[in-house]
């Protein structure tokens, strides 16, 4: 049998090196030359639909004209409620995107942790990055401790929705866009009623307006702008309260329900943009609101106030530990601020634009108009108004934790007897103690 010839086990060795440097040199050039996105599927606003893959894909088409070499890539299939556990597991894991979308309660965590760059540099140093561009209110979500870390890709801001069918037949005109408490009151008040003379009240003014609301509405902040001390010591905060519980009074003890608004015994029920955009198309996933004519309005305005709203505000970031700046400026930039692409938010989502030249366009408004048909036009003053005098956000690092405890007792005491200065003096000593931590 004729012997092998032996292999030299030298130029085995050399040629496994040149085949593994090829490789990781090759998934080096990869991993160089791709963009990663972190997006989510569903809606952050609690309403159905809500998909951002048309609108980042159609980013990507028009992002590869001017970087045809760079690869933009986003994992599907991560519903919107998983997101942030999926989110904070890439960033312990050193493997985040490059940029990502930013749930408003997630935004204070990732500033002050460091894990979003600072785009301030990036503003000042782009001479077509205009933050002017932008709804002050929807820019300034994306700030902490006076730096931008993340820009408004989407917003959603509260607006009234109001029974219009119910006020014909009390014979109650319609308030305008500038309205009142003191209108809100009176019309709640007179609407109350027996309808069906059974004892049993039927019919009622207003369903879901909350303290909160009413701090906004009555010109004040919930905390100062540090974060270091709450408001709730203010007169117009004790004002806001006692307002809340008198509406609440008129129910005379019944507690409203969202089904007695959408059965059409309700004339007032705050709901946001989102829930506009979603029922009000026909036919849809759910039908509701059938039997009465309905639309929208401001929320009203307080005596020390104006018609603010609070807005929601979806955000995108760059990630700290990113090695591709100005590919991932240039995707943000595009994302955030180019009109085309923020024209696809009222055709692909249920949200509204940031960018004031898209919202307050003759071509959205026609869009909005031909997707509410029944002859219910959307005011484009109304939107425009709504998200020019939002709420300013509350962004610093314990927020969120003090928000809830805020909200689980003042959301009780609106409806019971409790003196509510007295509790509104204990609630302060409870919100110091926390924010001094």
């Amino acid at each position: 049998m004729e012997e092998t010839k032996k292999k030299n086990p030298l130029k085995i060795l050399l040629a496994t090196v040149i085949v593994l440097s090829a490789l990781f040199l090759a998934l080096t050039f990869k991993e160089q030359h791709t963009l990663r996105i972190g997006i989510f599927y569903g809606s952050n606003w609690e309403v159905p639909g809500t998909m951002h893959y048309d609108i980042i894909d159609q980013a990507i088409e028009k992002y590869k004209k001017e970087y045809p070499s760079i690869r933009v890539v986003y994992e599907e299939g991560i519903p919107s409620e998983d997101y942030s556990e999926w989110l904070f597991g890439e960033i312990l894991k050193g493997t985040e995107p490059d940029l990502y979308l930013i749930l408003e309660e997630d935004f204070q965590t990732l500033a002050a942790g460091g894990m979003l760059k600072p785009l301030d540099t990036f503003l000042a140093a782009d001479d077509e990055a205009e933050d002017s561009a932008f709804y002050p209110m929807a820019i300034a979500a994306g700030q902490y401790q006076k730096k931008q870390y993340a820009l408004p890709f989407s917003c959603n801001p509260t607006l009234m929705f109001v029974n219009k069918t119910l006020l014909k037949k009390e014979g109650i005109a319609l308030p305008d866009n500038y309205w009142t408490w003191e209108e809100f009151y009176t019309i709640c008040r007179q609407t109350v009623r027996d309808t069906d003379g059974d004892g049993k009240l039927d019919q009622f003014g207003c369903y879901g307006y909350t303290w909160d609301q009413a701090v906004y509405a009555n010109g004040i902040r919930l905390f100062n702008e540090e974060g270091t001390e709450s408001a709730v010591t203010d007169d117009r905060f004790l004002e806001a309260m006692e307002f809340v519980r008198s509406l609440e009074e008129t129910n005379q003890g019944y507690q409203v329900s969202a089904d007695d608004f959408d059965l059409g015994h309700v004339v007032f029920r705050p709901l946001t943009f989102s829930d506009y955009r979603t029922y009000m198309p026909y036919p849809w996933r759910i039908k509701k609101y059938s039997d009465f004519e309905w639309n929208c309005m401001p929320m009203p305005a307080g005596p020390s106030g104006t018609n603010t709203s609070s807005m929601e505000t979806l955000l995108f970031g760059m990630s700290a530990r990113t090695h591709k700046e100005k590919e991932a400026w240039d995707f943000l930039k595009l994302l955030t601020m180019d009109e085309e692409i923020q024209k696809l938010i009222y055709k692909d989502s249920s949200g509204a634009s940031p960018l004031k030249a898209v919202t307050r366009s003759d071509e959205v408004m026609e869009f909005l108009n031909e997707d509410t048909p029944g002859g219910r036009d959307i005011d484009l003053s109304l939107l425009d108004q709504a998200i020019a005098n939002a709420a300013a956000p509350e962004n610093f690092r314990l927020h969120q934790e003090v928000y809830d405890k805020m909200d689980s007792v003042l959301s009780v005491l609106t409806k019971s007897r409790d003196d509510i200065r007295t509790a509104l003096f204990n609630l302060t000593r409870e919100l110091d103690e926390m924010l001094r931590q």
